[in-house]
């Protein structure tokens, strides 16, 4: 062999490079036929009858005993919730809180996680304020009341869902009565339905829980006032929503019962679980008897002495 050959050698390409541009030509026109057959495409993009069934499937009514029935009443993101939170307390504004805020979209969460909030918010204030009352008193012997978190969860609860529940009746019963030929009719000329009611009356509670830990604070004015200013934010936005629902000629009687209802509510969270009744006058009685008693038992020894 030449030594030049050892070292030197020489290929030709242009066969390979022909080759290889014939087998990627191949190829691309393999996956574009494979593409283009119905079965992959359909494993691609998905079957366009399978997609419409599971659009029907998802639109058709569910169930009330299964789980996803109560899925849409859940469906809301933070947004939504903390607006919600807001507008609850304080007014806003001409717009109509109930009409652009819970009609829309009406959920369960925000009631839900609001009444258990204030249910432990409640607990554990009213405690403080029990501790802080034996404290002033002299008593340091004080312990937990467990009892709490069961009373206030029933006012809670029953004022949340019962008496939406009751208002929701009596509105459908007062419409039902009310003549079509009324000159007083109901401005929106809708019904108000019995989630969207829950649901108002959930956040209508939202106040609350801040002022329930004001009001340990052991000042009956400071109590009082915290009373009619959240029964005046709360209630407010209550009237401000359901008013142009009601019908005319009774709505005073219903703006009534709301505003009463939310002042009830409120007075009687204070009263039973945060005013604390003074203690000095039953402390001077104690002493008092047990100062004459022991006046009687010495005149007592004394006569029998003699």
């Amino acid at each position: 062999m030449n030594p030049d050959q050892q070292f030197f050698q020489f290929e030709d390409f242009t066969n390979s490079g022909s080759q290889q541009q014939q087998q990627q030509q191949h190829q691309a026109s393999a996956v574009h036929v494979d593409l283009g057959t119905p079965n992959n495409q359909q494993q691609l993009f998905g079957d366009p009858s399978q997609m419409n069934q599971e659009q029907k499937n998802e639109n058709q009514p569910r169930s009330f005993w299964t789980i996803e029935y109560y899925q849409k009443f859940f469906n809301v993101n933070t947004n939504d919730v903390y607006e919600r939170l807001k507008r609850s307390m304080i007014p806003h504004g001409v717009d109509n809180y109930f009409v652009s805020h819970i009609r829309p979209k009406p959920d369960l969460y925000g009631p839900f996680w609001v009444c258990i909030t204030l249910i432990f918010a409640i607990a554990i204030s009213g405690n403080l304020a029990s501790y802080f009352a034996s404290a002033r008193s002299g008593k340091y012997h004080w312990k937990y009341e467990f009892h709490i978190v069961s009373y206030a969860a029933t006012c809670i609860f029953l004022y949340a869902f019962l008496f939406p529940l009751i208002l929701w009746g009596a509105l459908k019963w007062t419409k039902a009565q009310t003549p079509a030929t009324d000159d007083e009719l109901i401005e929106t000329n809708t019904d108000v339905g019995l989630l969207e009611l829950v649901c108002l009356y959930g956040y209508s509670l939202t106040i609350y829980i801040p002022v329930a830990f004001l009001w340990t604070i052991q000042i009956a004015l400071l109590q009082w006032t915290l009373v009619i200013l959240a029964t005046v934010l709360s209630g407010g936005v209550l009237l401000r929503s359901l008013a142009p629902m009601i019908p005319g000629k009774q709505k005073p009687i219903y703006v009534a019962i709301i505003l009463l209802m939310h002042l009830a509510i409120a007075a009687g969270f204070m009263l039973y679980f945060f005013h604390m009744p003074s203690t000095a006058v039953p402390a001077v009685s104690t002493t008092t008897t047990a100062t004459t008693s022991t006046t009687v038992a010495s005149i007592v020894s004394s006569t029998k002495a003699a």
